[in-house]
């Protein structure tokens, strides 16, 4: 028992805590460190629980060489950006929300994350209204370290913000990817290790000793030599069950990898790499071993997504068109398109468009290093000194908000081909006819439809067209055999809601601990013809969703000015 915690120490010594002292350490976050030697305090290193403490203890000590280095120089307009920025990275420190290197098997800046979190420089930019000029150095190199910024621009906002180009090189850090102490855990068998060379078999639970060193008892493998990867990684969930297979070439994931739900043999995803870059398809899995989601990628960047819903027997395939806009084709599993239109990404998350709607292994175990509380994470003092850590009390990989996809503008619904509905002699309402015709949708257009139960339509309708603002309904359009109905809504702005609807949302948000959107109140809804006249029954509602006015339009009126076209 005492050879194999010694050896588990020696492993944590070399991997976890390479430098002898806290300087060391600063300079392993940021070789800038080694032009403030005498500046750093003098301690011993550190055994950090997290990589969000490492990071702070980094910004903790450039606060201090900040405020203490002399501004004599400055003008008054850069002495207050200064102090204000100053303060700013401070609660920056504070908050403790990090960007995250997924992509890069080494401890390197990473600019901006797939969560749109800002690195300190980044952060700055941003709070002093430049976070356009920090989104184009992510794109063009989301890795550069400040001293390999050719921008102009960057020099221009360096002398405003009354820093000097040496105060920003030292603000900016390196980041890894994997759990520090990670290796010597009490749960150290559910974390991703950092990839290594070398070769560590499971223990017998009883004896706390090394199995035999066979195949089906290796915990992980590393292969390459003079501690550069290359060739076949592993690492297994337990003996004989397989968790996070790869490859590397010359240091750098290169070929495919493939991770298998936690305790069995049934794939999560596959994805392709080549030269640490997303290249190919990246495929997930439910537990069952259905496809549920495909993204292709290129040079790293997503270049399509195709989500399953094999409950509702579509395939939703998203193409980016700007940073925020996406266009969206919906098919059959048989391929059949059923719906075309525009989304735009709402993500209270800060996740990119493409991002895994369950994060798994390989993209989120930092996440949960950062996000997890000292009381209620993983055991973070690794059962050092002789204490066993604090458990888990949470989801180690936990999905955090997800990415959310709303309509926006002009969507195209076409009926569904293999329906055979015939023609009744008498009439359906508009909401029977979509059930009907459109049944992929049904569920979707529900709460839409069931307005419309009061309105006829005697034909099958061909195709819809429905305009959208923010997923709300604005303008519903059927298309019929030589029939045509148009449907409007309009809603109560935001400010609108009664105080009864605000302490209801307020009580249940809170009850469930999560926010739940008030929805807008229908404000009046009605019909237009082919000419844009209101016909038949415009109904109006209160804010507390009462009907209290009909008008009937026995004459068609023209209506001076239509919220949206119909085409």
């Amino acid at each position: 028992m005492k050879t194999i915690i010694t050896s588990i120490l020696f492993f944590a010594l070399v991997h976890q805590v390479s430098a002898k002292d806290f300087y060391e350490q600063l300079c392993e976050f940021n070789p800038n460190w080694s032009k403030y030697e005498s500046r750093v305090p003098q301690r011993k290193a550190a055994q950090f629980p997290s990589e969000r403490v490492y990071i702070q203890a980094h910004l903790t000590t450039v606060l201090s060489i900040l405020r203490s280095n002399p501004t004599d120089d400055l003008s008054t307009s850069q002495l207050s950006s200064r102090n204000h920025l100053i303060a700013v990275l401070n609660d920056y420190r504070i908050e403790g929300r990090f960007p995250i290197n997924y992509y890069r098997n080494e401890r390197i800046p990473v600019f901006i994350d797939e969560h749109n979190t800002h690195c300190a420089v980044g952060f700055l930019l941003q709070e002093t209204g430049f976070d356009f000029l920090a989104n184009e150095i992510s794109r063009a190199d989301n890795y550069v370290w400040v001293k390999d910024i050719t921008d102009t621009r960057v020099i221009d906002w360096q002398e405003m913000s009354g820093f000097t180009l040496e105060e920003l090189k030292i603000i900016q850090g390196a980041y890894d990817s994997y759990m520090p102490n990670a290796f010597i855990a009490p749960n150290r068998y559910e974390i991703p290790q950092k990839p290594a060379c070398n070769i560590v078999y499971f223990e017998d639970e009883q004896t706390g000793k090394e199995l035999a060193h066979t195949a089906e008892n290796v915990w992980f493998f590393g292969e390459g030599k003079s501690g550069v990867l290359n060739g076949r990684w592993e690492q297994n969930y337990a003996v004989g069950i397989p968790w996070i297979v790869g490859y590397y070439k010359n240091g750098k994931r290169t070929g495919q990898w493939k991770e298998y739900y936690q305790g069995t043999d049934k794939l999560c995803r596959t994805e392709n790499w080549r030269d640490d870059k997303l290249n190919g398809v990246r495929i997930r899995f439910d537990k069952s071993g259905e496809i549920i989601e495909e993204i292709m990628f290129k040079d790293g960047n997503a270049v399509t997504k195709t989500n399953y819903d094999r409950a509702h027997g579509i395939k939703s395939v998203r193409t980016p068109l700007d940073s925020v806009m996406l266009y969206n084709e919906t098919y059959t599993m048989e391929g059949r398109l059923l719906a075309t239109g525009v989304e735009r990404v709402h993500n209270p998350g800060n996740l990119l468009w493409f991002q895994n709607i369950e994060l798994t292994a390989l993209n989120s175990v930092a996440i949960t290093a950062r996000s997890v509380s000292e009381d209620n994470g993983i055991y973070l003092d690794g059962g050092m000194n002789g204490r066993m850590g604090r458990p888990m009390t949470r989801n180690l990989f936990q999905t955090p908000p997800l990415v959310q996809y709303k309509k926006e503008g002009k969507w195209t619904y076409y009926r569904d081909a293999d329906q055979t509905l015939a023609v009744q002699t008498k009439d359906y309402s508009l909401f029977s006819r979509v059930d009907q015709d459109f049944q992929h949708f049904s569920t979707e257009l529900k709460n839409t439809t069931l307005k419309l139960m009061s309105i006829t339509m005697k034909s099958q309708i061909d195709s819809l067209v429905v305009h959208y603002e923010s997923n709300l309904i604005y303008d519903f359009i059927g298309y019929g055999e030589q029939e045509f109905k148009h449907i409007h809504f309009a809603y109560y702005a935001d400010n609108s809601f009664t105080s009864e609807v605000d302490n209801f949302y307020q009580m249940n948000s809170y009850r469930h601990q999560f926010i739940i959107e008030p929805q807008p109140r229908l404000k009046e809804m009605g019909e237009y013809n082919a000419n844009g006249y209101r016909i038949g029954e415009w109904k109006h509602f209160d804010v507390n969703q009462q009907l209290y006015s009909v008008e009937k339009y026995l004459i068609p009126k023209k209506e001076e000015s239509l919220v949206l076209k119909q085409n």
